[in-house]
């Protein structure tokens, strides 16, 4: 009778012991796996998902759909990554995002742009400045005499999109291990390779997501001033920008937000 105890006794410990070492075992392995990155919320973290491994192509040799002399088709590719970027979620969810953000005019529909956008439309910009002979972009913001303004808004535009990528890659920073070699025969030297294995978030995913949450269309620029105040008054959130440009008037001749221009009518 006593073996019996003893042995239901180191039956159930065992049976104890195992499942709290299969607990543990569970917390560390979701704890291990958890994206840090994911702990600011989004409405489309749950869109999350993983390419365990993705060789990059080098693109020096040979040249991707996205590179090269561009033509329409190229231009349509790279609209094509970011066409999703408008996207609306609901009140509740509005509530967790750490900076808050407008519904459109008349609705309970909350916009959003997932960050990913905004760097691929700042990438494609910068694309565009390869090839002058066909977006001409320099020459929107060049004097009579061809010098660049770089102090105009188109420039500031494109020194804004430079600032975002660096500050972009510095916050992913990437640790994936460029590997070297002999590099025949564009150095002819030892340099790394380019073709890098990468753990990537699956972009086809995040894409679905913002397809499915898709805005719909809206007036984006409204230039009369009385009616973005309307707007503005209409919703309980800080408008207010992230740097104070008020000095900065020059940059939007005329633009009545400034209260210089309130005070000196544009007359250009």
């Amino acid at each position: 009778r006593p073996y019996h105890r003893r042995l239901e006794v180191l039956w159930a410990s065992n049976a104890f012991f195992m499942v709290v070492a299969f607990i543990l075992a569970i917390k560390l392995y979701t704890t291990d796996c958890r994206d840090p990155s994911l702990q600011v919320y989004s409405p489309a973290n749950g869109a999350v998902s993983y390419i365990a491994e993705h060789k990059f192509t080098p693109a020096l040799g040979k040249l991707t759909e996205y590179m090269g002399y561009p033509d329409d088709e190229t231009d349509r590719k790279w609209q094509e990554l970011y066409q999703y970027n408008r996207s609306v979620i609901t009140k509740e969810e509005a509530k967790h995002l750490s900076t808050p953000t407008m519904a459109l005019p008349g609705t309970e529909d909350y916009l959003v742009e997932l960050e990913v956008y905004h760097q691929l439309h700042c990438l494609n910009v910068l694309r565009k400045l390869l090839y002058p002979e066909r977006y001409h972009l320099l020459e929107r913001v060049s004097w009579k005499n061809g010098t660049i303004n770089r102090e105009s808004y188109g420039f500031k535009h494109w020194d804004h999109c430079v600032e975002t990528l660096r500050q972009t890659l510095v916050c992913h920073a990437d640790v994936a291990p460029l590997s070297w070699h002999v590099n025949v025969p564009f150095n002819r030297g030892i340099y790394p390779r380019l073709a890098s294995t990468h753990t990537c978030r699956n972009f086809s995913q995040i894409n679905k997501w913002a397809e499915e949450h898709q805005a719909p269309e809206f007036t984006q620029k409204i230039k009369n001033f009385t009616e973005l105040q309307q707007i503005i008054d209409g919703t309980d959130i800080d408008h207010s920008t992230e740097e104070d440009l008020q000095d900065k008037y020059e940059l939007f001749p005329g633009d009545q937000w400034f209260k210089h221009w309130r005070e000196n009518p544009y007359d250009g």
